[in-house]
């Protein structure tokens, strides 16, 4: 293994840098097809996911159309009056981008402050509405959205993809096939899942290709160091909890009703963190997650629902404190959907009736935006800065239990088909932390990048943004010409291709959960 230091890599990067100059409005998308913007292109996107994430790069005026929620499921943001704040501070637009969000044709008219979710224009009418001012559709999601198979057949626009769930392999995904839909999977045991990061990262290099010398590097820089300082604070805090023993599950929750008795019961929904960037981001950093199932193939495999009764088996049907020392899951901190943390919410005491649990009784629980919200640094940086401060003092519930040496970024627990056992999660291990979030540091005492490590697997791209140019504006510029590897110990992954309150909320998951799951 080499080390460089400063002067060396701008000696062998600086060549680089002057050949992609030329080339900055290219970008190659997750589908591996490759655009040319021009800067008077303008574009179209969803509105958390993609404009706030780009808003937070300088890129403001190219955007003219957007769609979907502003905020994150289950939120009580006021669009109209954005000062008033959220139930999800951490997650939400502030006033200053609600005000930009507000000059930019509104997509989704009818469905964008839905705290149930909105994904969707709300008719391709609206599109071919504003087609002269709309370029190109920055798809900066999960690859769920049928509308996105058809648009440009009906309006002509390219589709630019993003892929929030999987990093590029032509395996995991089809294109042009004559019986499959497009940014449908082919194999998900050949997609492997995304961290907000690789996310972040992927967007970041979208923004120079629109923007290419315009891109506000001071903002990027700005926002990498602070989200580097927050996942410094969190995975230290990760370290000190882990020896603890605590853990912490990943769910979604349903309050419905016995069709015999008519009475409330609850319900959990089990959530490995496998294709959900929250989970996968924490998890990275050294949060202990229970996983729930051995070789999970499908989605309804991963997502195993339990019922009150199924959780406390003690209790034989008739669920009380007195009964809740040994639950399926032991469950130390409870981490829930954004959309179905309202449950909790609003009705906490009737919960604790209906779910003795030992963790929600001492109110050691808070949510995740679960596909939902910007992914830039900036959001990185509030949401671990809230984590860390809401785990700070949550206690252990149960008896401790073993925890699971492996690399939390390998194709085991990042793959579908691999998933550790029930109430397995992962050691702490500060070599196998992923080391891409800790680079752009400004603090002293944190990480910077300012001394790089070259492997024979290749240059780390966090280490690039901390030489050239102090952050990642200069990933973005050399993704075209430079590879990343993904921190340490990458062993089996593919990188060679590219309610209202006030009462019990009645809820059952829904149709979109499998689509936005």
């Amino acid at each position: 293994m080499m080390k460089i230091t400063h002067s060396h890599t701008l000696k062998w990067i600086l060549p680089f840098l002057l050949l992609v100059a030329a080339e900055a409005g290219e970008f190659t998308d997750d589908l591996g097809r490759t655009f040319n913007f021009k800067k008077s292109d303008k574009f179209g996107t969803r509105a958390a996911t993609g404009a706030l994430s780009l808003y937070r790069m300088g890129i403001e005026d190219q955007i003219t159309s957007i769609w979907g929620l502003w905020s994150i499921r289950g939120s009580n943001l006021d669009v109209d009056n954005p000062a008033l704040g959220s139930y999800f501070p951490d997650a939400d637009p502030v006033e200053e981008e609600v005000v930009w969000l507000h000059t930019k044709n509104n997509l989704s008219p009818e469905c964008y402050t839905n705290p149930r979710g909105c994904f969707r224009w709300d008719d391709i009418e609206l599109v071919k509405q504003y087609q002269d001012e709309i370029d190109y559709i920055l798809f900066i999601d999960n690859g769920g959205d049928s509308g996105m198979r058809t648009v440009t057949t009906e309006t002509g626009i390219p589709v630019v993809f993003i892929d929030t769930f999987y990093e590029y392999n032509v395996e995991c995904r089809h294109l042009d096939h004559p019986e499959e839909n497009d940014y449908s999977t082919k194999d998900k045991t050949k997609c492997f899942g995304r961290s907000m990061i690789d996310i972040a990262t992927r967007i970041e290099e979208l923004a120079v290709a629109i923007a290419g010398d315009d891109v506000n590097v001071k903002q990027i820089e700005d926002d990498r160091a602070l989200a580097c300082e927050s996942a410094q604070k969190f995975t230290d805090m990760m370290k000190v909890k882990q020896g603890e023993g605590l853990r912490v599950m990943t769910t979604i929750n349903a309050i419905k009703k016995d069709s015999d008795t008519g009475e409330d019961y609850f319900e959990i929904r089990t959530l490995d963190p496998i294709d959900l960037w929250v989970p996968r981001t924490l998890e990275e950093l050294g949060m202990p997650i229970l996983h729930h199932d051995e070789g999970s193939k499908t989605l309804e495999d991963i997502s195993t629902r339990v019922t009150g009764s199924q959780f406390f088996p003690d209790c034989n049907g008739v669920l009380s404190e007195s009964c809740n020392n040994n639950p399926l899951y032991p469950v130390d901190f409870w981490l829930i959907d954004s959309r179905s943390y309202l449950n909790i919410l609003d009705n906490e005491e009737v919960v604790k009736a209906i779910f003795p649990d030992k963790a929600m009784l001492a109110g050691q629980h808070w949510h995740y935006a679960r596909n939902d919200g910007p992914l830039s640094y900036h959001a990185i940086h509030r949401m671990l800065d809230e984590m860390t401060k809401r785990l700070s003092t949550a206690k252990r519930m149960h008896p401790t239990t073993p925890c699971t040496a492996i690399d939390p970024k390998t194709t085991v627990t990042a793959q579908e088909g691999g998933g550790l056992d029930r109430n397995e999660y992962i050691c702490y291990n500060e070599e196998l932390i992923q080391k891409e979030y800790l680079t752009g540091c400004k603090s002293k005492g944190l990480k910077t990048g300012a001394i790089v490590e070259i492997e024979s697997k290749g240059l780390s791209t966090g280490a690039i943004v901390g030489i050239v140019i102090g952050s990642t504006v200069a990933l973005g510029i050399a993704g075209v010409v430079l590879w990343r590897v993904r921190g340490s110990g990458n062993a089996g992954k593919p990188k060679e291709e590219k309610a209202p309150s006030g009462g019990p909320v009645i809820e059952s998951f829904g149709e979109d959960e499998v689509v936005d799951a």
